[in-house]
């Protein structure tokens, strides 16, 4: 993922995202991503899911694209952002 400079409320933003598609609180998801735990994560996607994550991965450009969307942005403003 080089290229891909994320500040604190995009990372807490996915994290929220990522946690509702999940169902999973996002404390627990940041706490096995920082723990290596990935393929917990990972098995418990659907395969369009894990499709999608692993173009977003390859990606850089589409992963900032995503971050830009409006749907991340006022996630983001919610959570206390700019």
């Amino acid at each position: 993922m080089s290229g891909l400079n994320l500040n604190e409320m995009k990372k807490n933003a996915l994290l929220q995202m990522a946690g509702k598609q999940l169902g999973t609180n996002p404390a627990q998801l940041k706490q096995k991503l920082e723990s290596g735990q990935v393929e917990d994560i990972i098995n418990g996607l659907s395969p369009q899911q894990k499709e999608q994550l692993s173009g977003l991965l390859q990606n850089p450009q589409a992963l900032n694209s995503l971050l830009g969307s409006d749907q991340v942005q006022k996630l983001i403003q919610s959570l206390g952002g700019k």
